[in-house]
């Protein structure tokens, strides 16, 4: 079970735990892709996002050689189980574009799903416990936070950087929001997908109702998430464009109903964001 912050003891102390917490999680969760390959990998996949959020929070005291080490881990850690994720990513977007559009269901489109699912290997055959397992011995080994962490004592030394963590994600929102490009927009869910982790994380010992806010940001993150499967999805259709047996009129239809998808979802996020990334840094500061 997830270890929760207490206003009781120690704030440094208890960081320390949640860290462990975290790493503890990513291990059961491959350990569960031993069995259950697509869920392991999703849930090992959130816990090391989390913990870069984590990191994140902490940066002032870490320090940047230390914090770049680490968030370098995680990132790396997390893209060795990408890759055949991406691509059962790729097949549930489409049959969920083909469920909600009734012209993607003709015969002409049929080659797409057979290409995309052509490109799906089966997890547990192709790479198998042993993978896991040596992923799970990996992580189990940076259960202990480094002696070297200097972590806050109290929650008053976090909030100046919390606020830097929410002023980032109402700018990328904005960002993107203007420039309504894929990478600015991705950006933005990654911002924001960090204050969400960081206020999750601190709900225990902020006096203010943060209930609603994180499950606010909860649900806009699975927006921006389902928004970036449709750029990537996009995106990955184009590349391989020759290998679909489309004609020029059905390729059009797909890209036309993917962009409109894409874009639907982005002005849900953009109006999420309108609600719960509406006040000042220094207005939600105070606010906590």
């Amino acid at each position: 079970m997830r270890y929760r912050l207490s206003v009781e003891g120690s704030l440094k102390k208890h960081l320390r735990r949640l860290v462990c917490s975290i790493n503890d999680d990513i291990a059961l969760a491959l350990l569960l892709a031993c069995r259950d390959p697509e869920r392991g990998v999703h849930e090992a996949r959130k816990s090391c996002k989390e913990m870069r959020a984590v990191l994140r929070l902490i940066r002032p005291w870490l320090g940047e050689a230390e914090f770049r080490y680490w968030q370098d881990f995680y990132r790396s850690f997390s893209g060795k189980l990408s890759g055949n994720r991406d691509a059962m990513v790729r097949v549930q977007t489409w049959k969920s574009l083909v469920a909600e559009f009734p012209r993607l269901q003709g015969k002409a489109f049929a080659g797409v799903a057979s290409f995309l699912s052509a490109q799906q290997p089966d997890s547990a055959d192709e790479r198998g416990r042993d993978f896991y397992l040596e992923l799970a011995l990996e992580i189990g080994k940076q259960s202990e936070v480094p002696q070297t962490w200097n972590l806050p004592k109290s929650l008053s030394d976090l909030l100046p950087n919390l606020k830097t963590i929410y002023r980032d994600a109402c700018e990328a929102g904005k960002t993107a929001k203007r420039s309504n490009n894929t990478d600015s927009f991705h950006r933005f869910r990654k911002r924001s997908k960090d204050l969400f982790y960081c206020l999750r994380v601190l709900k225990p010992v902020i006096d203010t109702n943060l209930t609603s806010m994180v499950a606010g940001l909860q649900e806009m993150s699975e927006i921006q998430g389902n928004a970036n499967d449709q750029a990537v999805l996009l995106a990955y259709l184009r590349e391989h464009r020759k290998s679909l047996g489309l004609d020029d009129s059905d390729w059009k239809l797909v890209q036309n109903r993917i962009t409109k998808k894409r874009s639907e979802l982005r002005r849900q996020a953009h109006k999420m964001a309108k609600k719960h990334l509406m006040k000042s840094p220094g207005v939600f500061i105070k606010s906590l």
